[in-house]
């Protein structure tokens, strides 16, 4: 055999082994990545699972449309800093004083129809002759130098302004309104948001003619609803009646495709009874839109006290809901339930990447607006 026939001989083999060591790290590396992959997915899935309690919320308090605020007169105050480069940047801050916001039940009032008592104390500062001291000339000093031994006129009396605790107060919280700061973020200001607080003057669309959630039409006599509105989370959409699909050997509702779907079997909005809206929080797969993406926010707003309204178009006007609960059920439990007076339900999928949860936002009617 000669020297080329004896190295072809050996190099094939040689070659195999790397190729199969290759591909036998190669599969390692994608199990192991496969296997991160399912690990997160899981346990995100867990993570998820273990904050849906914290999606049951009962809202406390009346249900009702609330009045309107009379348009309140506000006193704003310029204060600011001054810049590095000699410029002055103003800040605008709100001068309430504290004592009528709290009096008021958390109402915020003129600041001009509010004075602090200002007290004037008579202070005497201090007064004591001082008789400088002799100081010894040297000999080379000039003899120009002229040494006063007379004594310092006496300090006379003066009358200071000083306001009482309550001004100081007043002063205080003008400048650095923390009265004015969103209630759920008392505990770490220094994170606080900049949702408005209203001194708790709900505020609410305007417009509207108030409603008791009794006060629904009879059955069949509602409009067709056609858009959805929640200002709190951002949504706006429209909606549509979904179909039923015939599956052989069962029956579905269709799912709605980058809109708000509701059941059609179910009441029309203003009606008695419930309505039923179904949305995606999200659909990677399928492509059908988030519109509900920010639903599962909707309990969190509930447990700060912000009121959370729904308004549903329909061809006949405009009807107002406030949320008044948050439930979280299995999709094997899930039923279409009815209610004795008019009311909504928004269901979406919980928790994200699993979606074997739904969470249901049911709202109370308050408030109509005809035409």
């Amino acid at each position: 055999m000669t020297q080329a026939e004896e190295l072809n001989s050996t190099n094939p083999p040689k070659r195999r082994r790397w190729a199969t060591l290759a591909l036998g790290i190669g599969m390692i590396v994608i199990g192991a990545v496969v296997l991160v992959a399912v690990g997160g997915y899981y346990g995100f899935g867990l993570y998820g699972a273990s904050k849906l309690d914290e999606l049951n919320v009962v809202k406390d308090g009346p249900v009702s449309l609330p009045e309107l605020p009379a348009q309140a007169t506000e006193t704003t105050e310029i204060h600011g800093a001054l810049m590095p480069d000699g410029s002055f940047k103003p800040i605008n801050t709100v001068a309430t004083s504290p004592e009528a916001f709290f009096a008021s039940g958390g109402v915020a009032v003129n600041p001009e129809t509010v004075q602090a008592p200002i007290t004037r104390v008579a202070q005497v500062v201090p007064v004591r002759t001082v008789y400088p001291e002799p100081v010894s000339k040297p000999a080379e000093a000039s003899q120009s130098i002229h040494v006063s031994t007379e004594p310092v006129a006496e300090l006379a009396p003066v009358e200071v302004v000083a306001p009482n605790a309550e001004a100081l107060v007043s002063n205080y919280n003008s400048i650095y309104p923390g009265f004015q700061i969103h209630p759920k973020y008392w505990g770490d200001p220094l994170w606080a948001g900049t949702d408005p607080y209203t001194y708790g003057v709900v505020s609410r669309p305007d417009g509207f003619a108030a409603l008791s959630t009794t006060d629904g039409l009879a059955r069949g006599q509602g409009a067709q609803a056609r858009t959805i509105r929640i200002p709190s989370i951002g949504v706006e959409s429209t909606i549509k009646d979904l179909e039923v699909i015939n599956l052989g050997d069962s029956r579905s509702y269709e799912t709605p495709d980058n809109l708000v779907g509701r059941i059609p079997t179910t009441a029309q909005a203003g009606e008695t009874g419930n309505a039923w809206f179904f949305g995606h929080l999200e659909s990677p797969i399928k492509g059908e839109g988030n519109v509900f993406r920010n639903l599962p926010q909707i309990p969190g707003m509930l447990k700060n006290g912000d009121p959370v309204y729904v308004s549903i178009v329909t061809d006949d006007g405009e009807y107002l809901y406030q949320i008044t609960e948050t439930e979280v059920v299995h999709q094997d439990d899930l039923q279409l339930t009815e209610t004795d007076d008019s009311t909504i339900t928004l269901v979406a999928c919980v928790p994200r990447l699993v979606y074997d949860h739904r969470i249901l936002v049911t709202g109370k009617l308050v408030g109509v607006k005809r035409g």
